[in-house]
């Protein structure tokens, strides 16, 4: 198997089969072996049977169903245990991350790098979300004196003998993923991705989540195995 592509769902009814039906027509456009990992986690709405109704029609789709609500983190986690590509590709399920940059991340990955993460350079968020992102990113980068500019995107492109390395052990981790393969002294690269506007449902980012995201970056820096 040549490339894996792993996306979370929750309560993403109305995005699930547009998404589907663009990453299907890119992965088939690259001639290679690939499989799908959709993974719902603890959907309400229809977004299992929409799902399991594609699954049944589509045999490079697999869907992992959690019986609740884990997070982001544990979704990510449960999809690249499964995935058997020797490329991962990892990206959200709310139609924000374009699937037509996963052949760029893959290019850009064979020059040999152990992952490569998209940059939102046009970010197509509320003005708030992107000034607490952009001080997140300032500040993160201060730290670990890296050139990424972006490390909270989903979208990202890992050799699967890197990704596997992690444990990723606590809710949030998947915000930190490119530091953490950096500590593990992995090579990366960073290319500019489209970000597109959310169409279907709401934003499950507040001024909560951005603190609690200040928290954990804070607990990460003290102690990194926690992570890992």
């Amino acid at each position: 198997m040549e490339y894996s592509v792993v996306i979370p769902f929750f309560n993403e009814e109305r995005s699930v089969r547009p998404l589907y039906d663009c990453v299907k027509n890119v992965m088939d456009s690259l001639a290679s072996p690939y499989e799908m990992i959709f993974v719902n986690d603890g959907s309400t709405d229809k977004t299992p049977s929409i799902l399991r109704e594609i699954a049944e029609r589509d045999g490079n789709l697999a869907v992992i169903n959690s019986d609740r609500r884990r997070g982001q983190t544990a979704s990510l986690k449960l999809g690249f245990e499964k995935a058997r590509g020797h490329i991962i590709i990892s990206m959200d399920g709310d139609m924000q991350n374009d699937p037509n940059d996963i052949p760029r991340l893959i290019s850009e990955l064979k020059k040999g790098y152990d992952f490569v993460c998209g940059w939102r350079h046009l970010r197509k968020d509320p003005l708030s979300k992107k000034i607490a992102s952009r001080f997140a990113n300032l500040v993160q980068n201060n730290v670990f004196k890296s050139h990424l500019h972006d490390i909270s995107c989903t979208l990202r492109a890992y050799r699967s003998n890197a990704i596997k390395e992690l444990s990723l052990k606590k809710e949030g981790a998947h915000r930190f993923i490119p530091y953490l393969l950096i500590m593990k002294g992995k090579k990366a690269s960073e290319i500019k991705v489209n970000h597109l506007p959310r169409l279907y449902g709401k934003t499950k980012y507040g001024m909560g989540r951005s603190f609690k995201v200040a928290y954990d970056f804070l607990t990460m820096v003290f102690n990194s195995k926690r992570w890992m």
